[in-house]
């Protein structure tokens, strides 16, 4: 969030030094009064710190607008070590003022200088102090160092600049950092609200609307690519039974354990099981053809199996048994016909006797 600031506000701020710099030459360029005017006869190095000041400022905007990645990293290095030269040239100007008697001008100068870094950089205490601190160190130095008749005004003038400042960089700061709190707690609900869009809340599994999503993308590719892509339609047996002798709870925790069951026998993080409604779950396979397909209803089978949930009432077996339909894409089927044959397959295997898989044929 830093980074990204700093390369939105930083051009501005460049801006901000480039416009200073112009009047500061003006100023001596086109006052009455003879003492400014004469400031840059005596004092030739004037000219040549507004100079560089103008070739970095318009040299650091030219780069960060041209850059190629407006948030790369090496961007906030690049603006924050322009600043930093910058800085120690107006450590330079504001020596010379001071030195050369035109002291009118430093304190209003300085002060909006240093406010206007307060504004374009107060999110980076590391950036924001590099600039700032030099200037006003040299500045209060040097109000004693070349004494006026405002020597003590001036040095309670910039006591009073240092407290106004510090207070505005910890309110900024304050809202900079609240302003990132709550932006990261609503993308941390975005992620939530997508998470109960796209998965069943009980298994974890991706719920109906996910999955026909996923099967729209993979019969895409399947029309472009030529790949194959297999469902598995897979029914809890007698699942109404189940819940009925050992209640809705356990009914629960069995369909949990059966979506684990579901995952672990996936090939890849391609493979999608998702929850059908009710005890029915449908895993797609892109990729798969029929065999492969064959192969991961054998190791679901087997998973099961080994859980060994009991189901004192069902017909088929004392555990918890599944039955299953596999089906292949062929072409011009779409995505209706496609889960009604692996249907169509599930219901041929109920009536072949459950526990047991069968393939969908015309």
């Amino acid at each position: 969030m830093r980074q990204r600031a700093i390369t939105v506000s930083g051009p501005w701020f460049l801006w901000v030094n480039l416009l200073f710099c112009l009047f500061i030459l003006g100023r001596h360029y086109f006052s009455p009064l003879k003492q400014v005017a004469s400031i840059t006869q005596s004092y030739p190095a004037m000219e040549i710190i507004m100079a560089l000041i103008l070739v970095i400022a318009s040299s650091a905007i030219f780069i960060l607008r041209m850059a190629h990645d407006q948030y790369a990293e090496w961007l906030s290095k690049f603006l924050h070590g322009a600043l930093m030269c910058i800085s120690a040239l107006w450590v330079g100007c504001f020596y010379l003022f001071l030195a050369s008697g035109d002291s009118r001008i430093v304190f209003p100068f300085a002060a909006l200088l240093i406010f206007t870094a307060l504004i374009s950089l107060y999110f980076d205490g590391r950036v924001l102090l590099s600039f700032t601190l030099p200037i006003w160190v040299v500045i209060l130095i040097c109000n004693f160092v070349y004494p006026s008749e405002l020597t003590v005004l001036n040095a309670l003038l910039y006591v009073l600049l240092a407290c106004l400042f510090e207070s505005g960089r910890r309110i900024l700061r304050g809202w900079f950092v609240l302003a990132i709190n709550r932006e990261q707690e609503n993308r941390v609900l975005i992620k939530q609200l997508q998470n109960l869009a796209n998965h069943d809340p009980l298994t974890g599994l991706a719920n109906r609307r996910s999955f026909h999503l996923l099967l729209a993308k993979a019969m895409q590719r399947h029309e472009q690519c030529g790949t194959s892509v297999s469902l598995i339609m897979l029914d809890v047996d007698y699942f109404k039974k189940y819940n009925d002798h050992y209640g809705h709870q356990a009914g629960d925790e069995c369909l949990v354990k059966i979506a684990k069951c579901l995952e672990a026998a996936t090939r890849s993080i391609h493979d999608v099981a998702a929850r059908f409604g009710g005890e029915e779950f449908i895993i797609l396979l892109p990729e798969a053809n029929q065999q492969q397909a064959i192969e991961v209803a054998k190791r679901i089978q087997q998973n099961i199996q080994d859980l060994a949930i009991q189901h004192a009432a069902s017909p088929v077996a004392p555990y918890v048994t599944i039955s299953l339909g596999i089906t292949n894409l062929t072409p011009a089927t779409n995505a209706t016909r496609f889960i009604a044959q692996a249907d169509a397959a599930l219901y041929k295997a109920k009536e072949a006797g459950r526990n047991q898989w069968q393939i969908f044929s015309n």
